[in-house]
């Protein structure tokens, strides 16, 4: 198998930085539930019968939904592409929390995605991420 389609329903999570406790008098860093509950969501909707191997191009397609408080003119412009997400959370945290759920799932590290391509943008109601990665040398995409 060199390409892996993966669609994630759960509207997108963007990864947060790592919280730290002390725990016995010692430093311990976890990452939030949210970011936690995100990642399971990503590895959840993999469905690679095993990892794939070697260098990887990655295509992220991100859905984010449009804000209710938005006046309908607005709304359809975003839904049209007219208007797109500039706001925070930023796309690389986005992109890291899907790379991250998809560690020891869709491939053994994210260190072999070598190529990666992240497009976010408004939608109305298919809000969630839309996944492709390929093996580097497959030249199909």
């Amino acid at each position: 198998m060199t390409k892996l389609l993966i669609h994630i329903d759960t509207p997108p999570v963007a990864k947060a930085r790592p919280r730290v406790t002390m725990a016995g008098g010692k430093p311990r860093a976890y990452t939030p539930k949210k970011s936690a509950d995100y990642e399971a969501a990503v590895a959840a909707a993999c469905d690679a019968e095993a990892p794939l191997e070697g260098a990887l191009r990655m295509h992220i397609n991100l859905y984010i939904p449009i804000p209710a408080s938005w006046s309908k003119q607005k709304t359809i412009d975003a839904a049209c592409g007219k208007i797109l997400p500039t706001s925070r959370p930023d796309l690389d945290n986005y992109a890291k929390a899907i790379l991250d759920g998809l560690n020891g799932v869709a491939y053994e590290d994210d260190s072999q995605v070598v190529d990666l391509r992240v497009v976010k943008q408004y939608a109305r109601n298919d809000t969630g991420a839309r996944v492709m990665i390929q093996t580097f040398n497959d030249s199909s995409a």
